[in-house]
């Protein structure tokens, strides 16, 4: 289709490119402080543990509360969010992620701290899906992938210095204090950047792709409307219906195999980050013993590495959404998943060579460029309209297919004083991932979206 109204992305005004780059920074930067409000308890947990009287049990339980909340936050928040306005809800989870980190500083035994403490990963994941939502509607197919990676790198830097931080804060102030402090520094992130984004590109008379609105292009609700019917969320610039662009609501997009087979894909991927992430140290030392140093010696190297690992991370994630713009970005995933895949078995062997460790580090960062990858791919099969909804619906399997993963390498370890046989189910868990990856198919337009079209002789 063509228009006398169009004009080149090259040519779009500046507003527009300005706005892009607003939403996509200000989403990165936030992002880089989101872990204050729900990574910030295990830099503590030894010293409210101490402090507490706490087993292990009850750390324990606390940690996984917040996991549950964050997941169940995810399923629930991004519809409210596309209900009542993307900025809004932002604003609204710094503002609760807040309270309720500050609540968790008053704690005073495990279920004073447990439920306040999973309350806020509820709330936390109100700036998530909204958030990411954002730089998918405001970039275009086109450049998606490496929209998503820039936001990416505000994972990894934040993954990185929150721990540190919070260990010196810690160490300055004690951890009530800390945690108190951490809330406080959210709110004064999150309030600015609520301010700084819109909401999507018709908002200012705008296409997806940065094209002016042709005047032939169908506005879904008011079609729906005349039509006598009661359509799902008309309610933003993401109900016009463009040439080419897919436009699913939520439910239709959970009917369709392509969405659940690209659960199970990332569920898989985050299934071996989940147990990596949080034994990343122990396993690291395992490793490294295997030469003959002690643990001792061990420690400091390993933790080392993570540094190496993270700065991979920052170099290859642009690079990697650059490529998947430019590439298919399942089919890259899939790649991803055999890098990580590889990263397992470097270690599998137990020698302490430290050219293994460089290894695995990097090829577990370059398997981790596959998480901003995900978030570009749910934008390109499925629209824009219920992006947030389905990423809370994705995002809620996996984590319950992640969160057992440090259990049961932990059992692992304590019965065979080895990490080789937990590090193996997670090479097989990669190569499944990568299959599921590779096969997604590309789903079939709803029966909706084809006869608007054909009405408006959009086809």
């Amino acid at each position: 289709m063509s228009s006398a109204n169009t004009a080149r992305y090259e040519d779009l005004p500046r507003s527009y490119h300005i706005f892009k780059w607003r939403i996509l920074l200000a989403f990165a930067g936030f992002y880089l402080f989101l872990y204050l409000g729900r990574f910030n308890f295990w830099p503590v947990a030894p010293l409210v543990k101490e402090d507490l009287a706490l087993s292990n049990f009850e750390i324990g339980l606390v940690n996984a509360l917040l996991l549950w909340g964050f997941g169940l936050g995810d399923l629930v928040h991004g519809r409210l969010a596309e209900t009542y306005g993307l900025r809004l809800w932002v604003l609204v989870g710094a503002i609760l992620t807040t309270v309720f980190n500050i609540i968790t500083s008053f704690a005073t035994s495990a279920v004073t701290m447990a439920i306040p403490w999973g309350i806020a990963g509820f709330v936390n994941a109100a700036c998530w899906a909204p958030g990411i939502s954002m730089v998918s509607q405001w970039w275009p197919r086109r450049h998606r992938g490496l929209a998503m990676g820039i936001a990416g790198t505000g994972t990894a830097i934040g993954g990185t210095l929150i721990a540190p931080l919070m260990g010196f804060l810690v160490l300055g102030v004690g951890w009530r204090p800390a945690a108190f402090i951490s809330g406080v520094v959210f709110l004064v992130v999150g309030i600015p950047m609520s301010f700084l984004i819109r909401r999507d590109p018709e908002s200012m008379g705008l296409r997806p792709d940065g094209d002016p609105i042709p005047e032939n292009e169908v506005d879904i609700g008011s079609a729906a409307s005349l039509a006598g019917e009661n359509p799902e969320m008309e309610r933003h610039g993401a109900a016009i219906l463009h040439e080419g662009e897919p436009d699913f609501t939520a439910p239709e997009a959970m009917k369709t195999p392509t969405f659940w087979i690209f659960v199970l894909a990332v569920g898989m991927r985050n299934t071996v980050h989940s147990g990596i992430t949080f034994l990343m140290v122990p396993v690291v030392v395992w490793f490294l013993m295997g030469s003959g140093r002690t643990e001792d010696d061990a420690q400091p190297i390993a933790v080392a590495f993570i540094g190496v690992m993270s700065f991979s991370l920052l170099l290859m994630i642009p690079i990697i959404g650059w490529l998947g713009d430019r590439w298919s970005k399942k089919k890259l995933s899939s790649i991803c998943m055999i890098g990580g895949a590889l990263s397992m078995l470097s270690l599998v062997n137990g020698s302490g060579n430290i050219w293994q460790v460089v290894a695995f580090v990097v090829l577990l960062a370059f398997s981790e460029t596959a998480n901003p990858l995900a978030w570009a791919i749910m934008g390109d099969y499925f629209g824009r309209r219920s992006y947030a909804t389905l990423r809370g619906w994705q995002h809620l399997p996996d984590q319950f297919m992640s969160m057992s993963t440090p259990v049961w390498m932990g059992v692992i370890f304590d019965h065979t004083d080895s990490f080789k046989w937990a590090l193996v189910p997670l090479v097989i868990i990669y190569g499944l991932a990568a299959i599921f990856y590779w096969v997604i198919p590309n789903p079939r337009t709803p029966a909706r979206v084809r006869a608007y079209r054909e009405k408006a002789h959009l086809e």
